[in-house]
């Protein structure tokens, strides 16, 4: 089961990367673009703006998938890190839980919303896409976000580490790079 979940694990890092960085790097040239055409050619699209939004907002929501991979969330751990270990798992457990419901219960939600902002047939004034389209990207990425609490569960399940920054992708990154190792 290790081996599934790496793989798994290992296709939702490459196309949060991917999307990330294409929609990072779409919203930085359009952004660009847009103040250039602004300011020293006084026109633009009316579009650009909503559209900017729109790709900033699902590269950062991809990215918070990311960061539930790499324990990357903000937290106040205080009080569970002064726990003995066997609370601070049962704690982490919850904590995983609770956070795959809250997401699972925002992908149905906003599923929910696309199918009806699709039947209403919709279309946003500032960029011209179906509205559909622009809230589609809330159920897909709390299917990432539910994907990566699964797996964490499954990790937990299995005896593995997790949810400690010493296992965290920024930690084995760092550690990588100490001089003498």
């Amino acid at each position: 089961m290790k081996t599934a979940l790496n793989l798994v694990d290992t296709i939702l890092s490459r196309i949060e990367f991917v999307v990330i960085a294409v929609l990072s790097v779409a919203a930085l040239v359009l952004g660009t673009a847009q103040v250039v055409m602004r300011y020293a050619f006084n026109t633009g699209y009316t579009w650009s703006e909503a559209v900017f939004v729109l790709m900033t907002v699902a590269a950062m929501l991809f990215a918070g998938s990311r960061a539930v991979r790499e324990d990357g969330h903000v937290r106040v751990d205080i009080l569970p890190l002064l726990m003995p270990q066997r609370v601070q798992t049962v704690l982490r457990i919850l904590r995983y839980v609770v956070s795959l419901s809250l997401c699972a219960f925002f992908a149905y939600a906003g599923l929910q919303y696309v199918v009806f902002t699709k039947s209403m047939g919709i279309v946003s004034p500032a960029s011209n896409l179906p509205v559909w389209m622009t809230f589609l990207i809330v159920p897909v990425t709390m299917g990432f976000f539910c994907a990566r609490y699964v797996i964490l569960l499954l990790r937990e399940a299995g005896g593995e580490e997790t949810g400690r920054p010493e296992h965290s992708e920024a930690a084995r990154v760092a550690a990588a790079q100490e001089p003498g190792e």
